[in-house]
């Protein structure tokens, strides 16, 4: 009976401690772009379910899946003098931020403080990989005047994943992707939640980091970066300049795991003279969750999509000052 009221006693202590100090679990609808939190208060709500809250963003897609303003956004560029492509997955798309928020949208307005008009047409697509945004380009290209620019925000994800052991629970990206199940149980016990979290986050770290890992390595790279460099070379072919910016995992940036991929990547751009940003060193000046979408979501939110914004637009001025603000194209 001692040995048991002591087991109750510190199990007790415990839950107390883990109720103030301990990880949250939050409750949440498994729809990507829905959440049960509003902790920035960015989002509306969408809707009652029950005693709970759903918020969100309303979004407005026209053909392809692309994003597009709504009516109380500012108006498209009139008679645009140069012309921007951007493609990419759900971080270019701007999942989880407002239409004026996406880095995209951010840039326009810095690129059109200059002399010149320029218009961003932003082609991302969520879920999209590299041969998705090779076929993108090719679908958009007719479009777009010779020597423009094309923008590509690539995520680590975007060569594929092949995970040997189903994601449960969450991944790197979002709780969303992988198999969440709400447990009543973990809602209501600090300590049981405090112990699953640990089970959890071990399994994450350990399928999700060897998938991202693996994925450039061996065939899977190679076939990744043939179609990079086959984009690189339709858009030359098109007398184009190709920017590839490279998104970082929103995860532990003081022990960041995925250094070996943007090298890998760096590497590939430098050797076929593809331009290239890196915005791992200016989003590691913040915390990981601070740029979250929301806790369950960690695509980036608006203040990550300024950064990005920002570092393009200095990129452009000090490399590329023909898209620069004022600039104009050398083709």
């Amino acid at each position: 009976m001692t040995i048991l009221l002591s087991l109750l006693l510190t199990a007790g202590a415990m839950e107390i401690c883990l109720r103030i100090f301990g990880p949250p679990y939050y409750r949440f609808n498994n729809l990507s772009e829905e959440y049960y939190t509003n902790p920035r208060g960015y989002h509306d709500v969408i809707r009652k379910e029950g005693k709970h809250t759903v918020f969100g963003l309303a979004y407005h897609e026209a053909s392809g899946g692309y994003r597009i303003s709504s009516s109380h956004d500012q108006p498209p560029i009139e008679s645009p003098e140069r012309h921007v492509l951007g493609l990419g997955d759900s971080f270019i798309y701007g999942r989880g931020v407002r239409y004026e928020d996406i880095c995209l949208t951010r840039l326009e307005e810095l690129l059109n403080q200059g002399q010149d008009r320029v218009a961003i047409k932003n082609c991302g697509v969520v879920g999209a990989n590299i041969e998705d945004i090779v076929d993108i380009y090719a679908r958009e290209s007719d479009s777009l005047d010779r020597g423009s620019l094309v923008i590509y925000g690539l995520v680590l994800n975007d060569f594929g994943l092949e995970l040997t052991t189903p994601i449960r629970g969450l991944n790197f990206i979002d709780i969303n992707n992988g198999g969440y199940t709400f447990s009543p149980l973990r809602k209501h016990s600090a300590l049981i939640n405090f112990i699953s979290h640990l089970i959890e986050k071990r399994r994450l770290h350990t399928n999700t980091l060897n998938a991202y890992l693996e994925s450039f390595e061996g065939q899977s790279a190679e076939n990744g970066f043939d179609l990079l460099d086959k984009l690189n070379q339709s858009i030359l072919e098109d007398d184009g300049t190709l920017l590839v910016v490279v998104f970082p995992l929103l995860y532990d940036f003081e022990k960041y795991r995925f250094s070996s991929i943007h090298k890998k990547i760096e590497s590939f751009c430098d050797r076929h003279g593809i331009h290239y940003i890196d915005l791992f060193p200016a989003f590691s000046r913040h915390k990981a969750e601070d740029l979250w979408a929301n806790p369950t979501d960690h695509h980036p939110n608006d203040i990550a999509h300024e950064i990005a914004a920002d570092e393009i637009a200095a990129f452009l001025e000090n490399k590329l000052p023909s898209f620069s603000r004022g600039g104009h194209p050398s083709h």
